[in-house]
Formats: C-alpha cells, sequence, structure tokens
C-alpha cells in the first residue's frame, strides 16, 4: 500500500518536473530506496527526542547537577560504576605515559576525562545529583524562556520530517520514450523556494547501463546504483541508492532497443517511398512557443521573449526582464541623485536658473543616454535555436560582438539550473554542452529554463532524424548506382540468384508480347 502511494507520488513529481515533448510519455519512475529516508530522518527525530526530551523533563520539575538534594551520600551503585569507569580511565592514562609519544592530544583528552569523571563522583558522593526532579524546587519551568528555547527547537525538528520526506520524493531518476532524466530538486520552500538540476539522456544516445549492489544490505534490500552511459565525456548519469535499480536498468535497455527497431524500420520505409516511389513524407513542423508579449505597451523596451521567428523557424531568448531592471538601477539612482543635488543648489542660491536648467538637461541627457545604453545592452545579448544550431551573441551597445555556434549534431546534454531565488522568480540557467573544443553554452538568466530545455531536446531529436535521413538517402543512392552499372553491364540479378542478361531481357519481354 505505501509502495503505491510512493510511486504515484514520484509519477506526479515527474510529471510537473518535465516539460513533455508531443508523443512523448513517460513510461517508469525510480526514487531513492526507503533506507536512504530513514538516515536523513535520524538527526531530525534525535532532535525532537533530546530537544522536546529536556523540555518535557524540566516541565514536570526536573533540574541538573542539583545541590542538597537530601538523598543519602557515599557510594551508591551509580557512584561505584563511576568509580570503575574512573580507574579504566586512570590505566589508559598511566599506559600513555609509560610508553610516552609524539602525540600529548590522547593523553591530554582521557586526564580532562578522568578529571571530570572525579569531580562527579565527588559531587554526587556529596548529595549532588546529576538529574533530579522537584517540582517544588523548580516550579514555573515549563514555560520559561530556556523551555520555549527547547520547545522551538523540537518544534523545527519536526517540521524538518516534512522537508525531509518532500526532498527524499523529489529526487528521481525518469524514463520517457525519448530520454532519461535524472531530477534533483533540493527543496528550502515546498512548490516556493526550490533548487532543480536536472540531467538527461536522449535514449538514442545511450551506450550501455550498468546496475550494481555493492553490499550485502543493497543486495538483501534491492537497491543499489544505477549509471547510465552515454558517448559523451563526462556526460553519464548516476543515480545512487536506487529503488529497483536492476528494473530500471531493464526498462531502459527495452525502450533503447525498441526505439532503435522502430527508427530502423521508419526510416527506411519512408525513404524508400519518398526517394523510390517518389511519394513524398509530409514534412513534420516544429512547435513554436506562442509569442504573445504580457505588456504590449512596453512592445519597445520589452521585446518578446521568447522572441520567434516563424519563417525560419528559429527561437531567440534573453535574460529575464528583472536582469534589465537591474541595469537600469545605476541610471535611476543618478537621476534621483542628481535631482536632490539640483533641489539642493537651487535652494541655497548657489547657481543662477540659466545654469540650473542646463544643470537640469545634462543630468537628463546622461540619464537617457545611460538607460539607452543598458537597453540595447540587454537586447544584444541572445540566446538563439535554430533548425541547425545553437547561438550564444553577446554584443556592446553599437561596438564589438562576441558570437559562439554550434551545430545541434554536436549537443551531447541540455540540463538546466536554478537556485532557491531564481526558481521563485522564474529564471535560471540552460547549460548545452557539445562534444569537441566547442565546450559548453551556458544561457544565463533565462525565463522559464525548463521550457527552453524541452524546446532545444524538440529541435535535437529532429537534427537527429534528419542527419540519420541524409545517411540512409545517401545508402540508397549508392544502391542506385548500382543498379545502373549492372545495367551498364547488361547484368541483372533475378529472384532466385541466376544472372540475366539485358538482350536475354529483352528477347523474353518480346516473346511474352507475341504469346496471346
Amino acid at each position: 500500500m505505501a509502495g503505491n502511494i510512493i510511486d504515484r507520488l514520484l509519477y506526479e513529481d515527474a510529471d510537473s518536473a518535465l516539460d513533455l515533448a508531443p508523443n512523448e510519455e513517460i513510461l517508469y519512475v525510480i526514487g531513492r530506496h526507503w533506507i536512504v529516508l530513514l538516515s536523513r530522518l535520524i538527526v531530525p527525530l534525535l532532535g525532537i527526542c533530546f530537544f522536546g526530551g529536556i523540555a518535557l523533563y524540566r516541565a514536570v520539575g526536573g533540574g541538573f547537577l542539583v545541590f542538597n538534594t537530601g538523598e543519602p551520600t557515599g557510594f551508591d551503585l551509580f557512584n561505584i560504576v563511576l568509580v570503575l569507569i574512573e580507574a579504566v580511565l586512570l590505566l589508559f592514562w598511566v599506559a600513555l605515559w609509560v610508553r610516552g609519544g609524539k602525540d600529548p592530544n590522547p593523553k591530554r583528552v582521557l586526564f580532562t576525562a578522568n578529571v571530570a569523571v572525579l569531580a562527579l563522583i565527588w559531587f554526587r558522593y556529596n548529595g549532588g545529583r546529576i538529574f533530579y526532579i522537584d517540582p517544588g524546587r523548580f516550579f514555573g519551568q515549563a514555560f520559561d524562556p530556556l523551555n520555549l528555547l527547547f520547545i522551538g527547537l523540537a518544534t523545527i525538528s519536526l517540521f524538518s520530517i516534512f522537508f525531509v520526506v518532500y526532498d527524499w520524493l523529489n529526487d528521481e531518476l525518469i524514463l520517457t520514450n525519448r530520454r532519461v532524466v535524472y531530477d534533483n530538486d533540493q527543496v528550502f520552500i515546498p512548490r516556493l523556494l526550490e533548487q532543480r538540476v536536472q540531467q538527461q539522456i536522449f535514449i538514442d544516445e545511450i551506450q550501455d547501463v550498468a546496475a550494481a549492489t555493492k553490499t550485502y544490505l543493497q543486495h538483501w534490500l534491492k537497491y543499489g546504483t544505477i549509471e547510465v552511459k552515454s558517448a559523451r565525456i563526462g556526460g553519464n548519469i548516476v543515480f545512487h541508492s536506487a529503488r529497483d535499480a536492476k528494473e530500471m536498468q531493464r526498462r531502459i535497455m527495452v525502450q533503447v532497443n525498441e526505439n532503435r527497431r522502430k527508427r530502423g524500420e521508419q526510416d527506411m520505409a519512408s525513404l524508400v517511398e519518398s526517394r523510390v516511389y517518389n511519394e513524398l513524407p509530409q514534412r513534420t513542423k516544429r512547435s513554436l512557443p506562442m509569442t504573445t508579449p504580457r505588456w504590449r505597451w512596453l512592445g519597445w523596451l520589452l521585446p518578446p521573449n521568447p522572441e520567434v521567428q516563424p519563417e525560419k523557424e528559429t527561437i531567440i531568448w534573453r535574460k529575464h526582464w528583472l536582469f534589465l531592471l537591474q541595469g537600469l538601477f545605476p541610471p535611476l539612482a543618478m537621476l534621483f541623485t542628481g535631482w536632490i543635488i539640483v533641489v539642493l543648489v537651487g535652494s541655497l542660491g548657489l547657481l543662477s536658473s540659466l545654469w540650473l536648467t542646463v544643470l537640469i538637461i545634462a543630468i537628463l541627457i546622461a540619464f537617457l543616454a545611460w538607460s539607452v545604453w543598458e537597453v540595447e545592452d540587454y537586447r544584444n545579448d541572445m540566446y538563439i535555436l535554430t533548425p541547425t544550431n545553437v547561438i550564444d551573441i553577446e554584443k556592446k551597445p553599437f561596438g564589438p560582438e562576441d558570437r559562439r555556434a554550434a551545430s545541434l549534431g554536436a549537443v551531447t546534454n541540455v540540463s538546466f539550473e536554478t537556485t532557491f531565488i531564481s526558481n521563485l522568480l522564474g529564471y535560471g540557467d540552460v547549460v548545452v554542452e557539445t562534444a569537441g573544443s566547442g565546450g559548453k553554452f551556458t544561457f544565463t538568466h533565462v525565463p522559464n529554463p525548463r521550457d527552453v530545455v524541452t524546446k532545444i531536446n524538440d529541435y535535437y531529436v529532429m537534427f537527429k532524424r534528419a542527419d540519420k535521413e541524409r545517411s540512409l538517402t545517401d545508402m540508397l543512392e549508392l544502391l542506385r548506382h548500382y543498379h545502373l552499372a549492372q545495367q551498364r553491364h547488361n547484368e541483372l540479378l533475378l529472384a532466385n540468384g541466376t544472372t540475366l542478361r539485358l538482350s536475354e531481357q529483352s528477347t523474353e519481354t518480346t516473346e511474352e508480347q507475341k504469346s496471346p
């Protein structure tokens, strides 16, 4: 029953974490094993027991290290135990002192422990008690500042259990019919402040999947480490303490083999129809995001983000509009400071009206020039996705430009990262890793980073399909040239494996035409 509930919660979180492409569906989801949850719950449970126990103990009149309790003095059972502990500690200290050694720290620790135990024996021998309950002596402790502190710490430990469980449920490995995604969500405030990092490998890029149980406990409890390996260096996905690691391994490999078989059959059938029988397949159009701006009256200042060029099937992203405001803050601060200076100078009569007007005009011109510079700098930094390339442009206003481009075929991984604050405000960083010397393309501070990853994935898949179609077209072209070469050499291969000369084929055709 509990397992079904956990599976349902994992699927719901996976569905909310991914923006699925058309015809993409979630096939299987696994999370961390429950042993991981137990290990993470140890600290908050100990906090509840410790702080809550102290608060309850003090509430019923308990005290610590209490003198003059009226209890019998001398050697009771507890003091006898302390004497035995002191004897053992003293024996160890003497042994270390006799043996010597370069490191004095162990001897110091044992000496301090001996002194502490001796002090405790003396304290209890004279009637003192470490723990002592007396409601009359310790009246009113239930809600004093110290107990309120302990109650607060116990409450925090209790609430942290909820966050630990929620965070445990938000670490998952997701299998779809197009990719494998590792979703790591670190939670501060659920659904509000979360730091999310996603890694993914396309099904077509998977080379191998390994599942390992390295200890007897992992073998008995059926959990372990799963590693999804790809062709790129450092692009593997490793998911530790995975529940049902072997089942996920089996399902991924089934999907890899199924995708390869289906893509091979579909590509060959489509190419034969289009290249041999001239039945052109329907062209699949890329899904483009909506381009309606939020504030139409600010269209001259804030272009649509993303900006879509449908005729070229190109998408352009810029940084989140908050970073335009960040750039405009210094000129606004300058304008405010200049206005204060003008008011002070005017009130003191230090400048004439003419010079005050000149000063105001100068401040306004400086503000407008600085603002235009910041706006242009914001508009010129673009992240472009075309049907064949990803492009990163950093351009200074009216000046130099740094343009980087990489083919979609070189893309090896696409992931996004958000912090607590950026997740709240709706922006993040998208990291596009490429093979070769291109390195990483980081789309910094783009709005809705999850949508950006989805679009890059869509374009990547379509590019890879087109690239495969080009390879198959070359193969068909080779077969066509081979067939033409057979005709030139008057050789054709029949179904029964015999070779038919072109002249014989013409004779047989003539005889068939003469026969009734």
